[in-house]
């Protein structure tokens, strides 16, 4: 899975397949590997439980069409911690995964359309990302790789929540970021939202610029949160020793708040492996701990423990070459007819990248650099992201 600051580079790679190879070992649609307990309440773990207001506590529910939590830090991580735990249809999320709901990858939404009897629901033209949500213009149809596109006249609040009920097809960065437009809808409340993204109201949706109108997409730029968001202090604090700066473990429990956005890198050789594979990299949002004091993360399809993390990147690392692979390098002209590689970084033969490799060969990998983004294996805590709690309030307060 590609992270935010990789995105151009990857579309311009391998359109449109940026979390593209289906895992060789997957038992269920929506769950690559298994939690190590439950995800906890956000309410337990320093985060808000339902973002309601001072107003909300004195004068009831929020009126129709406004804000629904407040906007701090702590309220709108709750609301992501939500929005990923539906789904990922976690225990009492509400969440649901079949052909009719729920975010999917498009390999396991293929083979859900073949498992349930009805091949023929199933369009090639998916992996670019697709949903069942009307209110949007489908990525294939503007040959934009998961760029899902908000028609004129159509409400934009309804549509972000109908993107997230499903069915979509996506990947995981699109995905968080449709969490992360959310959680802004949630923060300014529907009629806001709409004003500033598209409106079923004919008259508001003229006043809605191009640049303006909504857009879901595999990446952040153009979409409503571009303005909206910024860098956590654990990422400024990584960021302090470079892109792939580290902190403490403890400075980690300080200042970690559930529902903050990061990312976790496979071995920076992965894509020479697996050009066509899903496991690049994770985005990943911190839910809290779980019983046993471990930290948890989850991506789309993937909740887990650090450890467990890496476990099933070593995993994804070590599976063979795939037929999607080679279609992949083929695509891109590196495999040749007669099994030759153009570019030998990609020849299993070259010695550049290892057949196999293990945890602590991904955490202490040199960096690499492929298609100009350079990686490094392990959790990246410069990448930490969030919305601006500021910013977010000056919006949600204007007139």
């Amino acid at each position: 899975m590609a992270r935010e600051h990789d995105t151009e580079t990857e579309r311009r790679r391998s359109e449109p397949t940026a979390e593209t190879a289906a895992p060789t070992t997957t038992s269920t649609d929506s769950t690559t590997f298994t939690s190590r307990g439950p995800v906890p309440s956000v309410g337990t773990t320093g985060g808000a439980t339902a973002g309601a207001t001072a107003s909300d506590h004195a004068f009831g529910a929020p009126a129709a069409g406004g804000p629904e939590i407040a906007a701090t830090d702590e309220a709108m991580g709750a609301n992501m911690v939500k929005d990923m735990s539906r789904a990922n249809v976690e225990p009492g999320s509400g969440g649901q995964n079949d052909l009719n709901h729920g975010i999917h990858y498009w390999y396991n939404y293929q083979r859900h359309c073949e498992r349930a009897g009805k091949p023929e629901l199933w369009k090639d033209e998916y992996r670019y990302g697709h949903t069942q949500a009307s209110q949007f213009i489908q990525p294939h149809e503007n040959n934009a790789f998961m760029d899902f596109e908000l028609k004129k006249g159509h409400s934009a609040s309804q549509a972000i929540k109908d993107w997230l009920a499903g069915a979509t097809v996506a990947e995981c960065l699109s995905s968080v970021i449709a969490m992360e437009i959310d959680t802004l809808r949630a923060a300014i409340g529907d009629k806001k939202f709409d004003k500033l993204f598209g409106s079923a109201d004919a008259k508001e949706d003229a006043a809605v610029t191009p640049d303006n109108r909504m857009h879901v997409r595999a990446g952040i730029q153009g979409t409503p949160v571009a303005n909206h968001m910024k860098a956590t202090a654990l990422a400024e604090h990584a960021r302090q020793g470079g892109e792939f700066g580290t902190v403490p473990d403890a400075e980690l429990d300080k200042e970690l708040i559930p529902g903050q956005w990061y990312y976790f890198y496979n071995h920076p050789k992965y894509l020479l492996k697996h050009p066509g594979g899903a496991w690049q990299g994770e985005n990943a949002l911190y839910m809290g701990k779980n019983a046993a004091g471990e930290r948890l993360w989850s991506g789309l399809g993937a909740t887990a423990t650090e450890d467990a993390m890496v476990d099933e990147m070593v995993r994804a690392y070590n599976a063979p070459r795939n037929d999607y692979d080679h279609r992949m390098l083929k695509e891109q002209g590196v495999e040749k007819a007669d099994g030759t590689f153009a570019d030998p970084q990609y020849d299993p033969n070259g010695g550049v990248y290892s057949e196999t490799v293990t945890k602590e060969e991904i955490l202490k990998a040199q960096v690499y650099a492929i298609g100009g983004t350079q990686r490094k294996g392990g959790f990246l805590a410069s990448a930490g992201m969030e919305l601006d709690a500021k910013k977010v309030e000056k919006t949600r307060n204007e007139p």
